[in-house]
């Protein structure tokens, strides 16, 4: 971004006319919405600040102002189609700091609730598309208890499908922008690239050479860094392991089988407080642990319970002191979202996408500064992709071999 700052003042002498680009950058955690306005003065990032309650209102304000703009992923899910109208004027360049939750299950609004404001008539199910509409032409000035649900329904962000709803940002928002830049890795594996696909936008996927964009198919070669990662990073093998190994159908340390008896998980959280007592032989302060929200209560022991990071967690420095690591989750993608993506002719990269989530957790820890680390992974599964990963030469061998990565 301070490099295209400086393009523009560079060319701004031979043409007065010429606009400054603006930049509205999405990232995951505030931290980093900080930490990227400090990283580049010259731009003048504004960050939204709550105006009559809602920082939504200010994010507004600042746009119709042209104003560069940070804000977190959370706040950029909100935008309405009003803002929506202003950054097409604006000629923006959005930038997002880690791929979208752009595709996922919507609890705000109960079935029962659901039916009654279908049969009065307040909703109803566009037929060409799924989504749920509100009907503005009979109750567009309500004001009440589905404030919120009558915006989302406006703004085209919930989808009625097979008697679920599913929460989707509308891919339309992406097009008002002059250019996209998602900033990730393994983007092929994330439900951001398969919502794209449905939506029939095209993407390409660069990486930077010497300061260019350049294909990132022509330069993805990993293998310098990956041998120095082999060197630094220790995968635990051994019977601390013996849970995770599978058997038949089952898939040890997803979230179905994770509801399994309490004394299954009091057996499993005496093998995790032995393995960082014995095994990791690391100060509390150094350890850290994950599981899904779910099963993290009754999976918390000693010598580990306050290293808790969040499976989902991306794009934050603050656990970069943790070296020993146990990951207790099989990724799978959400059975309804994947059927979702499959009625639309849009089949899932399901190994690719576990195996981000779990390199993006990981990633939380020193290894991201070049420090050791040694990691716990009892899933079978898990463990083989990480170990498959960790032996490629570069993403794209992953990629073309998706299908057979599980076998």
């Amino acid at each position: 971004m301070n490099d295209t700052y400086k393009n523009y003042l560079g060319k701004c002498i031979d043409d007065l006319g010429r606009l400054a680009p603006r930049f509205l950058y999405v990232a995951p955690v505030l931290s980093e919405v900080d930490r990227i306005s400090q990283a580049c003065p010259q731009l003048n990032f504004r960050v939204p600040q709550p105006v009559k309650g809602r920082k939504l209102n200010h994010l507004a304000s600042l746009v119709n102002q042209g104003a560069n703009i940070c804000t977190t992923h959370a706040l950029f899910a909100l935008l309405t189609r009003d803002i929506y109208e202003s950054l097409k004027d604006q000629n923006y360049i959005l930038v997002i700091d880690e791929a979208l939750d752009s595709v996922h299950m919507f609890e705000g609004l109960s079935a029962s609730d659901r039916n009654l404001l279908l049969k009065d008539g307040h909703l109803y199910v566009e037929p060409e598309t799924n989504r749920l509409r509100w009907n503005n032409r009979d109750h567009g000035r309500y004001a009440g208890k589905f404030d919120a649900i009558k915006n989302l329904c406006d703004n085209g962000n919930l989808i009625n499908f097979d008697g679920v709803l599913i929460w989707e940002f509308p891919a339309d928002f992406l097009q008002c922008f002059k250019q996209v830049f998602v900033l990730t890795y393994m983007f092929e594996g994330s439900p951001m690239a398969a919502h794209l696909k449905g939506a029939g936008l095209r993407y390409d996927l660069n990486t930077l050479e010497d300061g260019d964009l350049v294909s990132w198919w022509d330069h993805c070669d990993e293998a310098e860094v990956k041998a120095k990662l082999r060197n630094l990073i220790s995968v635990y093998e051994g019977s601390a392991n013996n849970w995770g190994a599978s058997r038949g159908r089952s898939n040890p340390f997803s979230v179905g089988w994770l509801k399994r008896s309490e004394g299954d998980l009091r057996a499993i959280r005496a093998v995790l407080e032995n393995w960082f007592k014995k095994g990791a032989e690391t100060p509390t302060s150094a350890n850290a642990w994950t599981t899904f929200k779910s099963a993290k209560r009754r999976l918390s022991g000693a010598r580990y319970a306050r290293g808790f990071i969040p499976c989902n967690a991306k794009g934050t420095n603050d656990y970069i002191e943790k070296r020993s690591l146990a990951y207790l989750c099989n990724i799978f993608y959400n059975p309804m979202i994947k059927r979702y993506f499959h009625d639309r002719g849009i089949e899932v990269q399901e190994e690719l996408h576990a195996l981000s989530e779990m390199i993006q957790w990981i990633w939380r820890s020193q290894i991201r500064r070049g420090d050791p680390i040694t990691i716990l992974i009892p899933s079978e599964r898990m463990r083989s992709l990480f170990k498959r990963w960790l032996a490629a030469s570069h993403v794209a061998e992953l990629i073309d071999q998706d299908s057979r990565l599980a076998a």
